[in-house]
């Protein structure tokens, strides 16, 4: 029988952790997998790791991981990864039940029939925040503009893995890592099913608009030169005054010495992105040959028989 083991970050969800169990449970008994929970404490402050471990008392198939402090939930589901690599497959999802349950059975189908990644995307955000909405939206299109990679808006993290997808992933050397830009990076066949938004059942979100901002510019970081953008801008910002000092002189607006100041300093600006660019450019090559990433992913191979 094959081994599957789920994964779940969990940082300060002492109320979530057992209701988690509860709800999940049930659908386990619908799939013929040898299963297993990994609860990864993401250095909690509250009694989230009491909670898991009073869940091993009585399931021995619950498994933890503790950090030492908060490292991230990107962090969190590496070292579940890396701890489940010699497992067929690995399911990751969130311990706030924003991940339906009764999705799991339809992921394992989806893996028989042949797909390596099964990810799960919501449907809608309807009952989010309309902040929320809108900086989602706006992520997303500016990451699939700029990227190196697509990933498909309203993607989560809550997905199902086959140990060739979690093998490539491990191989990756990326210290910060943005989970769903990799799985996008490394290939193999995958299929996306979709859920209606769920609000969290109990707990607090962890996630502010300081921490979604840094994950996301992370996120843009590791898979894309968007940032080369901002010399570009100024630059046409430069050209753009330079260009209109022009017509201002000439309609005596202001005086030669405003005007040559002007122009002197937007062009002064312009050389200056020219230069930025330039370097910003070098950097980024620079990069991608530090980080040294494989050149290939293997799916199959008849050498393996």
């Amino acid at each position: 029988m094959e081994k599957l083991t789920i994964i779940i970050p969990a940082y300060n969800e002492e109320e979530c952790v057992e209701a988690f169990y509860e709800a999940v449970e049930p659908f386990l008994k619908d799939i013929n997998y040898n299963t297993r929970y990994l609860f990864v404490d993401d250095g909690s402050k509250d009694k989230t790791l009491e909670k898991i471990k009073g869940l091993r008392e009585k399931d021995k198939r619950v498994n933890y991981i503790s950090f030492s402090r908060n490292c991230g939930k990107e962090a969190a589901m590496c070292a579940g990864l890396e701890a489940a690599k010699n497992d067929d497959a690995v399911i990751i999802m969130d311990a706030d039940l924003q991940h339906p349950p009764y999705l799991i059975k339809d992921m394992v189908e989806k893996r028989a029939e042949g797909y390596k990644i099964v990810y799960a995307r919501r449907r809608n955000r309807k009952g989010d925040k309309a902040s929320n909405r809108f900086f989602a939206k706006a992520f997303y299109s500016t990451f699939d503009k700029y990227a190196d990679v697509r990933m498909v808006q309203s993607a989560t993290d809550y997905m199902i893995l086959d140990k060739v997808v979690v093998k490539a992933f491990l191989e990756m050397p990326d210290r910060y890592r943005f989970i769903k830009g990799i799985m996008s990076y490394v290939g193999f066949k995958s299929c996306c099913l979709e859920f209606d938004f769920v609000q969290r059942e109990k707990g607090t979100t962890k996630w502010n608009f300081k921490k979604l901002l840094k994950y996301g510019v992370n996120g843009l970081n590791q898979f894309s030169n968007v940032f080369i953008i901002v010399p570009i801008i100024m630059f046409a910002i430069s050209m753009c005054v330079a260009i209109a000092s022009i017509p201002l002189f000439i309609f005596h607006v202001f005086g030669l010495e405003p005007f040559l100041l002007l122009l002197l300093i937007s062009l002064l600006f312009a050389g200056m992105s020219v230069v930025m660019y330039f370097m910003m450019f070098v950097l980024y090559s620079t990069r991608r040959e530090a980080l040294k990433r494989p050149l290939y992913f293997i799916e199959e191979s008849s050498l393996d028989a």
